[in-house]
């Protein structure tokens, strides 16, 4: 439960924060300035790094225990965090951004965070001559390439979210809680981020961002192979952050081939390369994504292999990914001819939009069926934990002090609130469901038809107003592959059936937001009421 409550308050520090920081960003001189290299063309904030880094640390000093490892890891993440607000306000020299990392990872290894184990160098720990300088080496490079894969919007985020992933798989299977509660707090606050980075962003993370998910994303990939599981093949994190040390690598090379320094900006990584050949933004970084699924994946099926499976695994998938590039560049091919500027086709299933009546219906039952699965699922005959109750109240009393003293719609604390509710129903009702079988073909059905009407919402929608995205695609991999891969390790949990009721009531309430305000009063409502139902039975029980 710890680990839930990680997650869901590290969510909504950063969702509250983004908004603050977006206001004042301007002030603070926290706006990226599009350039030739940059693909988008207006000026946008770029502190949303700040929020992942806040979103992270709170629930890591509540819940974490700060021993000399996991002081020097947030203090060096700490300075990552303040060189790259630095940076972000007035661009630095390289020579003072390799400083302030240096910096932070001489304060990670003096806790006692080193590669002890080498590949190619057997069971027995590598001398320190060679791991002192592999750790410190490892950790800059990652830092610097997950930087340097910030290119476009929810690609860095959603990538390290997907390593992240397998680290929390792996350090939970491996008994790491420690290391599984930070990956949580950090997945939360990525979360919270990208509801932001969606295509076309509206906040950036920033260096301060993409640094510190590099950063921490290195020292708990180091914590996973040292610590959780020493069992596991120390060459994993090349499959781990394979695609972006793999763009890093290649933008290098070229770099110096063309006589140029390794530091120069340039349009040569592996999404601009993308988007040259003509894959639109949307299918760049989908094509990234399953790509980096490809590689943890293969991570996690090789975690107990030779070095010599991991390393042949990493070569597949990277000449994978370059050959294609390779052979569109040597003919000069593209994927598809670039549309007029300024066309937009909107499809359509025709037939169904003969019925006028249809898209006001499948909208009204989304809103109300997500509304009886809150009240009911807060009804049901389940114990609830007394920091859930405390948890759930906190969020009522502020969601209505918000409609109490704020003249203004605050659609950030609605989200959360309305996110929270869908959260402790679905947990709820896993469990209610898994103490009576009938319950379960029911909730099946229900969540079956359900699915139905939103497809059909969808396809008789405009879309230009809801539409899938990378990041729904990331969250779909990421809602049944870690219960799958986890095995038994996370069925007491009942994370399976969990995963499958959020992913349909989250689009469902998200479809409701973007379209229909009718049904969002009614998902608001509802949510109150099933919140407000939580909080007094935990608290009377």
């Amino acid at each position: 439960m710890t680990h839930f409550f990680s997650f869901v308050l590290a969510l909504f520090v950063t969702l509250v924060t983004i908004p603050v920081l977006i206001r004042f960003a301007g002030r603070l001189r926290l706006v990226d300035i599009p350039d030739a290299r940059k693909v988008h063309a207006v000026s946008i904030p770029r502190c949303g790094g700040i929020a992942i880094a806040l979103g992270t640390v709170v629930p890591v000093l509540m819940w974490v225990p700060l021993d000399r490892a996991t002081a020097g890891g947030l203090v060096g993440a700490g300075i990552i965090v303040a060189f790259g607000v630095w940076d972000d306000v007035k661009p630095l020299d390289y020579g003072w951004k390799l400083l302030g990392q240096a910096l932070a990872v001489g304060v990670v290894m003096a806790g006692g965070v080193v590669i002890e184990h080498v590949p190619l160098f057997g069971l027995d720990p590598a001398p320190v001559w060679v791991s002192y300088p592999l750790t410190a080496l490892f950790i800059l490079g990652v830092t610097n390439a997950v930087n340097l894969f910030d290119g476009l919007d929810g690609l860095a985020g959603g990538c390290a979210l997907l390593t992240l992933s397998a680290v929390a798989t792996l350090a939970y299977l491996g008994q790491g809680f420690p290391v599984t509660l930070i990956v949580v707090a950090i997945a939360g606050s990525i979360f919270g981020f990208l509801r932001y980075n969606t295509h076309p962003a509206s906040v950036f993370m920033g260096d301060a961002g993409s640094q510190f998910l590099g950063f921490t994303t290195a020292v708990l990939t180091i914590f996973l192979i040292e610590r959780c599981d020493r069992a596991l093949n120390p060459g994993l994190p090349l499959l781990l952050l394979g695609l972006p040390l793999l763009d890093t690598g290649m933008v290098v090379v070229q770099r110096l081939w063309a006589g140029r320094s390794p530091f120069s900006a340039d349009r040569n990584h592996l999404h601009h390369k993308l988007l040259s050949v003509g894959f639109s933004h949307y299918e760049a970084v989908s094509l990234i994504y399953a790509v980096q699924a490809v590689m943890v994946l293969a991570a996690f099926l090789l975690r107990y292999e030779t070095d010599g499976a991991v390393l042949s695994a990493f070569v597949l998938i990277s000449g994978c990914v370059l050959v294609p590039l390779l052979w569109f560049k040597s003919t000069g091919r593209r994927v598809r001819a670039a549309p007029p500027a300024g066309a937009f086709v909107e499809r359509r299933n025709l037939w169904l939009r003969r019925w006028a009546w249809l898209p006001a219906a499948a909208q009204g039952t989304l809103g109300y069926g997500v509304a009886v699965f809150l009240v009911v699922g807060a009804l049901g005959p389940v114990s609830v934990a007394p920091d859930v109750s405390v948890l759930a109240v906190s969020v009522v009393g502020l969601w209505l002090g918000s409609k109490v003293f704020v003249r203004s719609r605050s659609t950030v604390i609605e989200r959360v609130g309305v996110y929270l509710a869908v959260i402790l129903a679905a947990y709820l009702f896993a469990t209610w469901q898994a103490e009576a079988v009938a319950l379960r073909w029911a909730v099946g059905a229900y969540l079956i038809g359900l699915t139905g009407v939103l497809v059909v919402a969808i396809r008789v929608t405009r879309r230009d107003l809801f539409q899938v995205t990378p990041q729904d695609l990331l969250i779909l991999f990421l809602a049944f592959a870690i219960p799958n891969l986890s095995g038994a390790a996370l069925a007491q949990y009942r994370i399976g059936e969990t995963a499958v009721m959020l992913v349909v009531l989250f689009y469902a309430s998200e479809f409701i937001l973007t379209r229909d305000d009718r049904g969002w009063r009614v998902i608001e409502a509802a949510s109150l009421v099933s919140l407000s139902l939580i909080g007094i039975r935990g608290l009377v029980a």
